[in-house]
C-alpha cells in the first residue's frame, strides 16, 4: 500500500512538472504571437485524451474598460460554426446514414421540399435539383466559385426580395435559387461555400421543427456539456455576457451597414447579421468549450456525440477531388502520418479562431479578437499567411509534448 501511495504521488508530481513545462512553452509562444501581431486579446485551451490540461487568457477582451481575457471569455468563432452545423446534421440523420447523404436537397422530394418551401421551388438553374446533402457538407454543391458571397450582400438581397434589411437566411436562399446560376455542376469541383452551410441550417430547422440555435444546442452543445455557446449579436452593445469586443485592423476602412442605411462603421459591427449567418459563422464560444465540443465529437471524455461508424464517415474525404481536404464539415489532413481534424474561422477583420484535434489525443483551440489582415487584402497575402502559420503550426508544435501521457492529469 505504501509503495502504491509513493508511486501515485510520484506520478502526480511528474504530471505537474509536465503541465508546468507545457504552460511555459505555450505562454512563450502566445506572447511572441501577440507581440508580433497587433491582436488585443486571445484565449487558449488545451486537452489531452478528453481532459483539460491548460487554459489561459492573454491581453484585453475589452480595451476601453481594461477588461482582461480570461478562460471564460467568449469570442466569435466564425467558420468553426460549420463544423458545429455538420455535427448537428450527422446527429440528426444518424439513423439514416449513409444513404441520406445522397438525397437531393431541393425539389418535391428534397430535404427542403417544395411544399414546405414554395419560395425555393423551380430554381433558375435546374442543376440545383441534383445537389445532395453530402455535397453541401463537402463544399462540392457548385456554389462558391465566384467572388460573390450572398451572405455578405444582405441589404441588396432584401431590396430585391422587397423585405426589410438585413435579409433573413431563408430570403438569402430564395434569392440565390431564383437569381443566380451555379458556378459548376454539383459534385464536380470544390468551392468553399458559406451559402451551402446556410442551406444546411435550414435543413436542421425543417427536420427538427426548431429554430437553428435551439436545435443545435439540443443536438450538440447540451450533450457535450456546453451551456455558454450562443448565436452572436451584431452590434457592440449586443455582445453576450463575458464576450470580447472586436477591433478591426486600423488599416481597414469603414463599410456600409448591412441594414441598407447610408451609415458606415467598422466591419466587425456593421457588415454581419449573425441570424442570417447562423449555421455558417454565427456562434460565440469559449476556447475551452470548443475543445470540449471536438473531444465529444471524437468520443473522448465522458460524452460521445457520434457513433464510431458516423465518426469514420465524417472523416472520409471525396476521393474524386484530390484538392478537397474536407470530410463532412471538417478539414481532414495527415501530418507525418498523424490524422488531424481542424477548422479555422476568420471574420474580416475582427476575429480569428482555430480548432484542432489530433489522433494522438491532443485537442486545442485558440480565439482572438482581431484578424491582422492588411488592406487591401490582396497586397498582404504573405503577411496573413505568416500570421496563420504562426498560430496554427507554431502553436501545434509548441503544444505537442514528446511524452503526452505525462500531461493527462
Amino acid at each position: 500500500m505504501l509503495t502504491a501511495v509513493v508511486l501515485s504521488s510520484a506520478c502526480v508530481a511528474h504530471a505537474q512538472q509536465a503541465d508546468d513545462a507545457l504552460a511555459t512553452r505555450v505562454d512563450a509562444r502566445m506572447e511572441q504571437i501577440l507581440a508580433q501581431y497587433p491582436v488585443p486579446g486571445a484565449s487558449i485551451a488545451i486537452a489531452y485524451q478528453g481532459r483539460m490540461v491548460y487554459q489561459r487568457g492573454y491581453g484585453m477582451a475589452v480595451v476601453e474598460t481594461n477588461t482582461p481575457v480570461t478562460p471564460l471569455t467568449r469570442f466569435r468563432i466564425g467558420s468553426i460554426s460549420k463544423a458545429v452545423t455538420a455535427v448537428a446534421v450527422l446527429r440528426l440523420f444518424q439513423n439514416e446514414l449513409p444513404q441520406v447523404l445522397e438525397r437531393p436537397v431541393f425539389g418535391p422530394g428534397g430535404l427542403l421540399p417544395d411544399a414546405a418551401y414554395p419560395d425555393f421551388a423551380q430554381p433558375l438553374d435546374p442543376r440545383v435539383l441534383k445537389i445532395t446533402l453530402r455535397q453541401l457538407l463537402q463544399h462540392t454543391s457548385g456554389w462558391g466559385g465566384s467572388d460573390y458571397d450572398p451572405q455578405y450582400d444582405l441589404a441588396n438581397i432584401a431590396r430585391a426580395r422587397q423585405v426589410p434589411a438585413p435579409a433573413s437566411a431563408r430570403d438569402v436562399i430564395a434569392y440565390v435559387l431564383k437569381q443566380r446560376l451555379l458556378d459548376a455542376a454539383p459534385g464536380s469541383e470544390f468551392f468553399y461555400s458559406n451559402f451551402a452551410y446556410n442551406v444546411l441550417g435550414r435543413i436542421i430547422e425543417h427536420k427538427t421543427g426548431l429554430p437553428y440555435e435551439q436545435a443545435v444546442q439540443a443536438l450538440v452543445f447540451t450533450p457535450a456539456g456546453i451551456a455558454d455557446a450562443v448565436i452572436a449579436g451584431d452590434r457592440r452593445n449586443e455582445r453576450a455576457a463575458s464576450e470580447a469586443g472586436y477591433y478591426d485592423d486600423p488599416r481597414w476602412p469603414a463599410v456600409a451597414d448591412r441594414d441598407g442605411s447610408a451609415v458606415t462603421g467598422p466591419e466587425s459591427y456593421s457588415a454581419y447579421h449573425f441570424r442570417s449567418m447562423d449555421a455558417t459563422a454565427g456562434w460565440v464560444s469559449t476556447a475551452a468549450d470548443l475543445v470540449r465540443f471536438v473531444d465529444a465529437v471524437q468520443g473522448r471524455g465522458s460524452s460521445a456525440l457520434l457513433t464510431p461508424q458516423t465518426l469514420a464517415l465524417m472523416k472520409q474525404r471525396d476521393a474524386t477531388l484530390a484538392e478537397n481536404n474536407y470530410g463532412l464539415g471538417w478539414v481532414v489532413t495527415r501530418t507525418n502520418g498523424m490524422e488531424i481534424l481542424s477548422h479555422s474561422g476568420a471574420l474580416t477583420t475582427g476575429s480569428y479562431a482555430y480548432l484542432q484535434s489530433r489522433a494522438d489525443g491532443w485537442s486545442w483551440a485558440v480565439l482572438m479578437n482581431r484578424l491582422p489582415i492588411p488592406y487591401p487584402a490582396e497586397q498582404g497575402a504573405r503577411e496573413l499567411q505568416a500570421f496563420q502559420v504562426a498560430v496554427q503550426r507554431g502553436l501545434m508544435s509548441t503544444i505537442v509534448n514528446p511524452e503526452p501521457q505525462a500531461a493527462s492529469r
